[in-house]
């Protein structure tokens, strides 16, 4: 799933290209809960682990981990997970400094364990600082890294 925002932050104007990369699952051959059901049960979603990287590969694995980027580079989250069921929302909200820059939400398609991605990417470089991304659950935060800009 693709989308692309136009947020505004500061004088110049950054374009987000959200890319939510589809979470690789072991389907299980159960019937999908009614509308009654998702609401009465929370979800069920552990996260094994939460990475920065400069890119993501095949079954959205990430590549070249890193928390060191340069101001052109976009950033890839990448977000382990385990025991994720059908419909879970999973948020990542990105920030520079303590500033919230943007939020992105991806719904599980299907049951099972693998890895979602994030990214976030500028038409203008990157200012030099401080970022992290969160990643949370049903108001919950599951993990989060912190990463660099730094010519």
């Amino acid at each position: 799933m693709t989308g692309q925002h136009r947020l505004k932050w500061g004088a110049p104007a950054f374009t987000l290209t959200l890319i939510v990369l589809a979470l690789v699952v072991a389907c299980q051959g159960t019937a999908p809960p009614t509308p009654d059901e998702r609401l009465s049960s929370s979800p069920v979603l552990e996260v094994l682990q939460v990475v920065t990287s400069r890119g993501i590969g095949g079954d959205y694995v990430p590549v070249d981990i890193t928390s060191q980027f340069s101001p052109a580079d976009a950033f890839y989250c990448a977000v382990q997970v385990a025991g994720a069921e059908r419909d879970t929302e999973v948020v990542a909200r990105w920030y520079f400094g303590d500033a919230l820059i943007s939020e992105a939400t991806y719904i599980t398609e299907a049951s099972g364990s693998g890895y979602l991605a994030f990214e976030l990417a500028n038409q203008q470089p990157w200012p030099e600082g401080f970022y992290r991304v969160e990643v949370a659950s049903a108001g919950v935060m599951l993990g989060s890294v912190e990463f660099q800009v730094a010519k």
